[in-house]
């Protein structure tokens, strides 16, 4: 998914001029990339906003405008406050199409597993993949079906649709299993007799 972006040059210096910024509504963010000297840049916050919450459940690519030039870019890095939760920066890495990059790739799991209509359920363990290849050739998804799954079932990263990447984690590394129902807690024992009471029924004797 490719979002579009239109952004300005910042000269900010001091904390202050940066908390200026952010209550203009901008996000302060920078540009950089191999070939190039990083640029400070500011972006509108409910704009960039918009194209993050799509952009959860696979990888995307921003293309930032600035003074008429696009840069094809990657969100590489954000700051986030720990209480308010807003975005305080931005890193923007510039790729270029032929590059070998290492990116993160969210995995689509598909289908509802045999294992689950038999009572088991579903743990999965890594929702994301990593994976080295040219910029230009980054599957838009990576899908894993997982209906075909039993009770005791599992799939790995070898598992994984090939292509033109590489997967940098280990091939036996799990992702998904499925579980069978968890044991019902046995039930307790019954609890002994008051020892006063028996300790009484014996000196009635």
């Amino acid at each position: 998914m490719i979002f579009n972006l239109e952004a300005t040059k910042r000269t900010t210096v001091r904390k202050s001029d940066l908390t200026a910024l952010r209550a203009s509504g901008m996000i302060p963010a920078v540009l950089y990339g191999k070939s190039m000297e990083s640029l400070p840049i500011a972006i509108n916050k409910g704009e960039f906003q918009q194209c993050y919450k799509k952009s959860f459940n696979e990888l995307s690519f921003y293309e930032i405008k600035l003074d008429g030039k696009k840069y094809h870019t990657i969100l590489k890095d954000k700051l986030v406050h720990p209480v308010s939760r807003n975005i305080l920066h931005i890193d923007f890495m510039v790729v270029q199409a032929s590059a070998m990059m290492e990116f993160d790739i969210p995995i689509q799991f598909t289908g509802e597993p045999v294992g689950t209509k038999e009572g088991g359920f579903t743990d999965i363990i890594q929702r994301i993949v990593k994976i080295t290849c040219k910029a230009k050739d980054i599957p838009e998804e990576i899908k894993l079906d997982i209906s075909g799954l039993g009770v005791g079932d599992s799939l790995h990263v070898k598992d994984l649709p090939q292509g033109k990447w590489h997967y940098k984690d280990h091939p036996d590394v799990t992702l998904v299993v499925i579980h069978a129902k968890k044991q019902e807690e046995e039930a307790k024992p019954a609890e002994a007799a008051p020892v006063a009471a028996a300790t009484e029924e014996k000196s009635k004797e």
